[in-house]
């Protein structure tokens, strides 16, 4: 079980990389982009595109490595003043809500990407990028996202088992 744990984690630190570098690549891009346009008067007219399914990419492939980090939003202003004991139940069937939901995400992901497969879709730029490569990010987003909260559900139980 560990040894998953320990898959789970450097997933989600290696999404959480990835991530991080498309930054700097989407504003060099930018950059790049500009002066194509202003000083040699010969834009690439792929900037906003990929700077797009860049964000997209980054936002989505950060889920998981921000969940591991505390980053995402919490309320404690209820939990803080209940019990330990209270408030392990609570976030034990707050992971579980989680859990449930982050698997119709999954569900849901993974029909748009098999529709956008099925349907060859692709942008209506000049480019005519297939869809399928930026929808693919949110799917993988959602499915380390999942197992992140897996893997803290798991040992949010083996925690409040042993302290019964």
């Amino acid at each position: 079980m560990r040894s998953l744990a320990t898959i789970i984690e450097k997933l989600a630190s290696g999404s959480g990389f990835i991530s991080g570098l498309l930054v700097p690549i989407m504003m060099i891009l930018i950059v790049v982009e500009v002066f194509m346009r202003y000083v040699l008067h010969s834009p690439l007219m792929i900037a906003d595109e990929f700077s797009a399914y860049m964000l997209v990419a980054l936002s989505y492939l950060g889920f998981a490595y921000t969940w591991r980090q505390g980053g995402h939003v919490r309320i404690e202003i209820l939990v803080s003043r209940l019990s330990p004991r209270t408030s392990q139940k609570i976030r034990l069937l707050g992971l579980i809500l989680v859990f449930i939901f982050m698997m119709e995400m999954d569900r849901v992901a993974y029909k748009m990407i098999a529709y956008a497969l099925q349907m060859n879709l692709r942008s209506s730029t000049w480019l005519m990028f297939p869809l399928f490569w930026p929808q693919l990010t949110v799917f993988l987003g959602f499915v380390f996202l999942t197992l992140i909260i897996a893997s803290d559900l798991a040992k949010t139980v083996t925690n409040s088992g042993g302290k019964r």
